[in-house]
């Protein structure tokens, strides 16, 4: 006899005799002040859920699985009967004999009917729940849903299926072909568009360009705060040179998604180095700062300030469409700046400030420095990299808290 039975038979024992206690004494429960408790936290709770999701850090599916879990267990709570009558006497005694007898066989039949006696070998279990589908189980799902496909064409959800399958065996174009029928079916699905543009792009090694780009812009038009649709446009955007654009999505995505600091840490990633590539560019950076109360960003003032002015002997060979560049680097390390600054060369001279929200990547933060060398420099063509003919100021050797004056006077040959 298996460990399994023993307890199975220890825990009906156990159960007839709540059951014939209860049975043969004569009394009337009170009203189930637990199940009141319980309600009251299942409000609370609720009411977190829906504070959770209007702070945004819950998505809208988040959101939904939990209010319709509490939801549930709210039904469940109330369904509880507040009071309970027993009987006494000889009813209670014929019904006391029926429970002795109908409860363990009952229990045991039900068992045999849709209970799992392999599953009592706790480490083949166990084992079993370990393994990972190789290819011919995956082979063999897909042929499954194949089958229920063809009496169920239309089913959505198989559909899906069947692509997340073909995506696990590397067959992208088969499940860009199943993601595409579904999208047929389901044409304003935005997780369907989005999972529909992924598998396109994973057919196309990696290339978001063209139909799967607009796939993602159209879910992001039915929901603009889809996850996947923004990390995967802010992606497209980045690979099309869009840098702002891959910017505003990254950072609508992480301000939805501050618990999760892995996350957080990615997204910073990829806008510094879009932040990177805008300065690079001579365009404008236009960045949102986003602070929790888990200082994923950094609140902080002025690591150090000053004034930019051009020499009056280089003012006459001022474009109008030239930019100035005010730039702090490392003493010692790499030549890539720190953080950077960029104006219309008509503003000189330009007082500015620098903290660490100018920083150019979440990695290398100002304050994370005691001194830096900083310069400034005008653009003719309105790119960051130093060219001939732009005109440039010496740098300087800055510690944090001082107030500085950068005299641009020199042209670079």
């Amino acid at each position: 006899m298996s460990l399994f039975n023993v307890l199975s038979g220890l825990l009906s024992l156990f159960v007839l005799l709540v059951f014939l206690r209860t049975i043969l004494k004569t009394r009337a429960t009170s009203s189930n002040t637990q199940s009141q408790t319980n309600l009251r936290l299942l409000r609370d709770q609720l009411q977190e859920v829906a504070e959770d999701h209007r702070v945004g850090n819950l998505s809208a599916e988040q959101y939904e699985f939990s209010k319709v879990e509490i939801e549930n267990r709210v039904l469940e709570e109330v369904a509880k009967e507040p009071q309970v009558t027993v009987m006494s006497g000889r009813y209670a005694k014929i019904v006391s004999m029926l429970v002795v007898v109908l409860i363990p066989f009952s229990a045991f039949y039900l068992y045999s009917v849709i209970g799992s006696p392999e599953g009592q070998d706790v480490a083949l279990f166990l084992e079993s729940q370990d393994q990972s589908f190789d290819q011919a189980e995956l082979e063999s799902m897909a042929e499954k849903v194949i089958e229920h496909l063809a009496e169920n064409p239309e089913d959505t959800q198989a559909l899906s299926m069947l692509a997340r399958t073909y995506q696990a065996l590397h067959k992208f174009d088969e499940a860009a072909n199943a993601w595409e029928r579904a999208y047929q079916l389901d044409p304003n699905n935005p997780a369907i568009l989005v999972d529909y543009a992924e598998s396109r792009g994973l057919a196309a090694r990696g290339n978001l360009s063209g139909e799967p780009t607009e796939l993602i812009n159209r879910a992001l038009e039915l929901d603009p705060n889809h996850g996947k649709g923004l990390a995967l446009g802010g992606t497209a955007a980045f690979a099309a040179g869009s840098y702002q654009l891959a910017i505003d999505r990254w950072t609508q995505l992480m301000k939805a998604n501050l618990v999760d600091e892995q996350l957080v840490q990615t997204l910073q990633s990829g806008i510094a180095e879009a932040k990177i590539r805008l300065v690079q560019s001579g365009q404008e950076v236009n960045v949102e700062e986003v602070i929790s109360e888990g200082s994923f960003a950094q609140e902080g003032g002025t690591i150090f300030s000053g004034v930019v002015r051009i020499s009056n002997d280089l003012r006459s060979q001022v474009g109008s469409q030239d930019v100035v560049f005010i730039y702090a680097r490392s003493v010692e390390g790499p030549p890539m700046p720190i953080a950077a600054m960029r104006i219309p060369a008509n503003q000189l001279p330009f007082s500015f400030a620098f903290d660490d929200s100018s920083s150019l990547m979440p990695s290398r933060q100002l304050s994370d420095f005691s001194e830096f060398i900083v310069g400034a420099r005008i653009s003719k063509s309105g790119n960051a990299i130093r060219a001939s003919g732009d005109l440039e100021s010496s740098t300087l050797v800055v510690r944090q808290g001082t107030n500085i004056e950068i005299s641009i006077d020199s042209a670079v040959p």
